[in-house]
């Protein structure tokens, strides 16, 4: 769909506020807005998204959607959860498995082709050290959610999770429960178990809201990634100091 004229504004806007466009000016951009396209999906809508036919950079401008592939014993594994500003590049995807975009709610995206990604990129080295930072920090995440994934016991995935609400200073589970579950590799059941466990250390969950009966209880589960966006991280405060 082409974005009608009285919601250009809006949505440049809101593009110049991405990490992506950092430093960059809105001139500097026009050529690259002008050539932005958007589709819009519904809720419980599934779309098979290939490396071959979906080389674009995707912004979600509104909704939720989990990227999926299914493997060899036919489960299904949560690559990516994606929510509002969160970009999704061909980085995502592969020649050798097809990944699936489930929509949790009706969602909006807006999508650049990779021509006009790399036009941009030749054209501007702020809008390239950009796109390297942006891939810098899908990698690390990917590795630290492959490792979570493998490496941690069921309590340990819970609480490593909750980490990040407690270090952005939310305190609430931003996903419905089902959707956390599946993004840990966990069964319902099993993520509801978890939470039972944490109680015992004082960690409650209230519908979505994290309660803690010290402030600190968290503290054993974070990492030094996720601990580095701490003010605490590594301070006589810490629980690694």
């Amino acid at each position: 769909m082409i974005p009608t004229k009285k919601h250009l504004e809006r949505y440049h806007s809101y593009l110049l506020r991405l990490p992506i466009f950092n430093n960059l000016t809105k001139e500097e951009l026009q050529p690259l807005f002008d050539t932005l396209q958007i589709k819009q999906f519904h809720k419980s809508e599934i779309v098979t998204f290939n490396a071959k036919e979906h080389a674009r950079v995707y912004i979600n401008f509104e909704g939720l959607f989990k990227l999926t592939k299914i493997d060899e014993r036919g489960d299904e594994i949560v690559l990516k959860i994606v929510d509002k500003k969160d970009v999704v590049s061909p980085m995502h995807f592969s020649p050798h498995y097809d990944v699936a975009a489930d929509f949790v709610k009706n969602t909006t995206l807006f999508y650049f082709t990779q021509e006009a990604i790399a036009k941009m990129m030749a054209s501007h080295h702020q809008f390239s050290l950009n796109i390297v930072q942006f891939l810098a920090d899908s990698v690390q995440s990917l590795m630290l959610s492959a490792e979570v994934l493998k490496l941690k016991t069921a309590k340990e995935k819970v609480g490593w999770y909750l980490v990040h609400s407690k270090v952005n200073a939310t305190f609430e589970l931003p996903y419905p429960k089902s959707l956390t579950a599946a993004y840990l590799g966990m069964q319902p059941e099993s993520f509801s178990r978890a939470l039972s466990e944490l109680k015992k250390e004082g960690v409650f969950l209230d519908n979505k809201k994290i309660r803690l009966d010290n402030g600190d209880e968290l503290c054993t589960y974070c990492d030094p990634v996720t601990g580095s966006n701490c003010a605490f991280f590594k301070t006589s405060e810490c629980a690694h100091h």
